[in-house]
Parts: C-alpha cells; sequence; structure tokens
C-alpha cells in the first residue's frame, strides 16, 4: 500500500515537472513573457485542480509580479474571474511572504476585486479586501467601483458589507460616468432592497445625493417595468427615506416620484395612498400625475385604468365623483344576478347595490336643497342691501333738520326722536350683519352650514 502511494505522488511530481518544462519550452519557443505562463496552467490544468503547478511556479521567481498578458489579463484576475479562490489565496498569501504586489488588473479595466464581486464569491472578495482594500477605490473604464457592481448584480449583502467596511465613505457617494449614479441608485434601479438597506445602514446621508439628471432614489424605483412584485411604497419602511422628505423632491425636468410611477404606470398603490406623497405637485409642464395617467393611451391588462382609478379614489376633489361612477356600474350587476342569492360578489351584494344606490339618491336630493337654500340666500341678501342703504340715508337725513349755530338736531330732546335714533341705529347694524352673513354663505356650500347661518341671516 505504502509503495503504491509513493509511486503515486513521484509520478504527480513527474508529471508537475513535465508540465513546468514544456511551458518553459514554449515561452521560449513563442518568446513569450513570463507572464504568460500561470494563464497556460489556468486554461489547461487548474480543470483539474493541479494547484501545485501554481505554487512551483510563483516559488520559482516570488518576487516577479506577473503583468498582464496581451489580453489585458493577469493571473490574480483571471483565478478571481473563474472563480479559484484557492489560487487566489495562493498568489495573496506568497505576496504577504515576499511582500510583493502582484498585478491585479483585468479587461475592460476591471481589477480582481471587481471579477471577485462580479461572480458572488464571498471568500475570494474577503481575502482580497484584507490583502489590498485600496482596490475598493479602483474604477473600470466605465467609472464602476466595485461597489457598484455589487448593486447592479444583487450581491451577498455580506460582501457589500465588507466593502463598505473596508472603504472609505467617499465610495457610498461616488457616481459612475453614466450620469453620475450611485451604488444606491443602481440598487433602487434594479429593486435590490436589500443592498439599499445595507448601504443607507452605513451612509444614510448618501440618499439625499442625485445624479445629473435630478432623479434620486425614489426616483430610480420608478424607472424598471416588468418587475411587479416590487413595489416601491416598500421604501416607506425604511426610517431614513421616510424622513428627509425624498418622496415629492423634484428631478431636472420637474417631475416628483409619482409623476414617474404615473409615466411607467406602476402599479404600487400603497405609495399613493401615503400620507406624505403631493398628488397636486406640478411638473415643468405644468401636469400633475393625474394629468400624466390620464392622457396615457389604454393598454390591453387595463393597468392605465387601475392606476386613474386610483388616484381618482385617493384626491378629494375627485373621489365623489369616482364613487358615483363605480356605483353606476355595479348597478349593471344588480339587473343581471338579481334572484340569485349567492353569487360570485357575496351574498350581501345585491343589499351592498341598493345600499350605494340609496346614497346616490340622498345625494342628489341633499344637492337639490343645497341649491334652493343659496337662491334663497341670494334674495336675502338683495333685501338685506336695500335696508342697509335706506337706513343709511335716514340716519343722515334727520327729521326736523339741524339747528343753524351748533349744527345739532332740532328734535334731539323729544322722546319720538330718540326712540327713532334707536330704531334706526339697530336696523342698520343688523342690515350690515345679515349682508355679511349672506356674502359668508357664497363660499360655503354644505347644507348644515348653509341652514344654520340662514335662520341667523333671517333673525
Amino acid at each position: 500500500m505504502t509503495e503504491h502511494t509513493d509511486d503515486a505522488v513521484l509520478k504527480d511530481k513527474h508529471a508537475v515537472k513535465t508540465t513546468i518544462s514544456i511551458a518553459l519550452c514554449m515561452a521560449t519557443l513563442l518568446s513569450l513573457t513570463p507572464s504568460l505562463i500561470i494563464p497556460i496552467f489556468f486554461i489547461n490544468f487548474t480543470r483539474c485542480k493541479q494547484y501545485s503547478v501554481v505554487e512551483l511556479l510563483i516559488e520559482k521567481d516570488p518576487e516577479y509580479t506577473y503583468g498582464a498578458n496581451v489580453s489585458g489579463g493577469t493571473p490574480l484576475y483571471m483565478a478571481a474571474e473563474r472563480g479559484f479562490t484557492r489560487i487566489v489565496q495562493i498568489i495573496v498569501d506568497k505576496s504577504h511572504k515576499t511582500r510583493t504586489s502582484p498585478a491585479y488588473s483585468g479587461f475592460m479595466g476591471r481589477t480582481a476585486l471587481h471579477a471577485a464581486v462580479l461572480y458572488n464569491y464571498e471568500e475570494m472578495t474577503k481575502a482580497i479586501l484584507e490583502w489590498n482594500p485600496a482596490l475598493t477605490k479602483e474604477v473600470d473604464e466605465k467609472g464602476w467601483s466595485p461597489l457598484h457592481c455589487a448593486a447592479e448584480r444583487n450581491c451577498n449583502p455580506t460582501i457589500v458589507r465588507q466593502l463598505l467596511e473596508k472603504s472609505d465613505k467617499s465610495i457610498a457617494y461616488l457616481g459612475i460616468k453614466d450620469g453620475n449614479k450611485t451604488a444606491l441608485h443602481i440598487a433602487s434601479l434594479h429593486h435590490h432592497k436589500n443592498i439599499i438597506e445595507e448601504l443607507l445602514s452605513h451612509y444614510p446621508d448618501c440618499c439625499e445625493q442625485v445624479d445629473n439628471d435630478g432623479h434620486n432614489v425614489f426616483h430610480f424605483s420608478m424607472m424598471k417595468k416588468g418587475d411587479h412584485d416590487y413595489k416601491p411604497s416598500d421604501y416607506f419602511g425604511n426610517e431614513w427615506l421616510r424622513a428627509r422628505g425624498l418622496v415629492n423632491e423634484k428631478d431636472g425636468q420637474g417631475n416628483t416620484p409619482i409623476h414617474l410611477l404615473s409615466s411607467y404606470q406602476i402599479s404600487d398603490f400603497q405609495f399613493l395612498y401615503g400620507c406624505n406623497v403631493d398628488m397636486k405637485a406640478y411638473n415643468s409642464e405644468n401636469l400633475t400625475a393625474y394629468d400624466i395617467i390620464s392622457k396615457a393611451k389604454k393598454d390591453i391588462s387595463k393597468k392605465k385604468d387601475m392606476i386613474q382609478g386610483a388616484f381618482e379614489m385617493v384626491m378629494p376633489e375627485t373621489r365623489s365623483w369616482f364613487w358615483e361612477k363605480e356605483t353606476k356600474k355595479w348597478e349593471k350587476y344588480l339587473t343581471v344576478y338579481e334572484g340569485i342569492e349567492e353569487d360570485i360578489f357575496g351574498k350581501n351584494f345585491q343589499e351592498r347595490i341598493q345600499k350605494l344606490k340609496k346614497e346616490n339618491e340622498s345625494k342628489e336630493d341633499k344637492e337639490k336643497r343645497t341649491s334652493a337654500l343659496q337662491k334663497q340666500g341670494e334674495t336675502h341678501l338683495i333685501v338685506s342691501a336695500l335696508i342697509t342703504t335706506v337706513t343709511f340715508a335716514a340716519g343722515f337725513t334727520l327729521p326736523g333738520g339741524y339747528k343753524d349755530d351748533d349744527g345739532k338736531a332740532i328734535l334731539s330732546k323729544e322722546a319720538a326722536f330718540i326712540a327713532f335714533v334707536v330704531a334706526d341705529t339697530i336696523a342698520i347694524v343688523s342690515s350690515l350683519c345679515a349682508v355679511f352673513l349672506h356674502f359668508f354663505m357664497t363660499m360655503r356650500k354644505r347644507e348644515e352650514f348653509l341652514a344654520k347661518h340662514l335662520v341667523w341671516a333671517l333673525f
């Protein structure tokens, strides 16, 4: 048994040495740089888990940094991209011992840390960060840092936490070249709630940053179509987003997030019911969110109608009209299902429809009574104005005339004259009060209010 094991070890070592010799010969014959030797083994031998080959190559020249090949990939980057965590650990450990820094660049300006994050390798990311935490600041050709990649790919929150803890504060606020979007913006655009929570738990004020078009985290949450399971109103659960008033901020075109909800037709009714959402905000084109959804074209899914109906139900000025419309719609079903005790709408379906119908009729009667009170008030207003005019004129043209020497009324000592002055004063004050009350009534439409003040005006 021992002899068989020794023979296997000798054969393995012989195979490794033979492989190295062949690679060195190839490098010599093809005039290749030493940095191409390890990539050759990645392509051919790492599939067979021959990690000892890499160790022997590094020991052959431990201080060599192994730069990029003609395609731009370094051994460390290629190992990270292919998920060879053990090889990455070997290269990193050797660099600690020799105090050298192997090259880590890759394709499109990325680094080995980019590759580890893009493929969601948690252990590899940790090893690279412990070796060189400064890689968190490295960006690729498009300005993407590893944190941006993690936000876009919805990496394990542990990886995001590692990146944030090993980097300085500036990374959370770093924008990419395309519009200056931050990692938070990208996570919001792709509806990666876990990443958003992790970013805000470390740097809460990063939510206040906007891109070049003025879009904040709520704007980006509205921009992705087709994700029916996600609701932007879920952000209301985060205390940092809820407390900062971002839900009503305007972008470069004056659009608030609810304008984009209408534009992209996002079926998030809970967002409409949010008490802090400004439904009447206008954009640069003087349009509200309701105006946008009203002008949108109808689609087969009836999504537009549902969102518009939700707006009408929430907004005070359209709420009564909405319920009136819905009542008429359900009245049709009353005739169709009349006589059916239990239908798909429930046991009390007909009772509910009758109740809605009575409420609608009582509403019409109420409107008629209100209109009658308003007309009656208008008539009283004319009479009160005439009385005010007459009593005011009587106060200046006193009966009996005035004395020429001191200008006093001639009949000022008479009891009848005193009674006249008192009565005239009461008349003019009362008529002025009546005019004021009737004028005030024209600005109100509630029946109870009109009836109450009409009595006072008559009195």
